[in-house]
């Protein structure tokens, strides 16, 4: 099962705008997504399969090969973000910016619980950063990522490191929803079984999107 993101849509648009979008066979879209195409009125369409049937023995062997390669698939992309997090951590302290750093760091041991919870099958940690709680992290950070869109016109900037190097991170993280979806998506109840994974991981975007708008000029998030 392949999932579509918000981002892979945004894209698109903005490349060529586009009135009907036609969903292929085996393909689904992420609520952001979807959220998208319904904010745009797009006309959402289902092609359907004209390929032939297989028998329930060679389905059930294609389906757990499928799990298995997406589970491996998953853990692959959390290590190589995981890795990201002490990169960035460290290349920033190289530069200078031991406060950013630290920060980074920190926010490191959050995304090592989702590792945990997903190798363990059992849910993260709760995440609490700068002393708030995940909910005033949320109320703080609702609909900031969309304001914290970098172009070219950010390398000039004094703390463009920062900035691409966050935002780099960022877009590592992002990739991870598809990841979890295409895992974890139960098909007869069309739900995603690990979505408090999800949730945790756009809750660690949003945090770093808060330090993006602060080396913007922005707020200062402290307490």
């Amino acid at each position: 099962m392949k999932f579509i993101t918000e981002m892979e849509l945004r894209d698109r648009y903005k490349t060529e705008p586009f009135a009907t979008y036609g969903l292929e066979t085996d393909t689904k879209l992420t609520p952001g997504a979807r959220q998208f195409l319904v904010d745009r009125r797009v006309t959402l369409t289902q092609e359907r399969s004209s390929g032939g049937k297989s028998s329930n023995a060679n389905k059930q062997k294609q389906v757990q090969r499928r799990e298995s390669w997406c589970t491996l698939r998953l853990r692959g992309r959390l290590d190589c973000t995981a890795s990201l997090f002490l990169v960035i951590g460290a290349e920033l302290l190289r530069s200078g910016d031991a406060a950013l750093s630290e920060e980074v760091l920190a926010l490191s041991k959050c995304f090592q619980s989702v590792q945990k919870a997903e190798r363990e099958q059992t849910a993260p940690e709760k995440i609490q950063f700068w002393g708030w709680t995940e909910e005033e992290i949320k109320g703080h950070s609702d609909a900031l990522e969309k304001c914290v869109d970098i172009s070219e016109f950010h390398v000039g900037l004094e703390n463009a490191k920062e900035l691409t190097l966050l935002n780099h991170l960022r877009a590592s993280l992002r990739e991870l929803e598809p990841a979890i979806l295409e895992t974890y998506w139960n098909e007869e109840q069309q739900v995603c079984s690990r979505e408090e994974l999800i949730d945790t991981v756009n809750l660690i975007i949003n945090i770093v999107c808060m330090m993006m708008w602060e080396c913007l000029g922005g707020q200062k998030w402290k307490r």
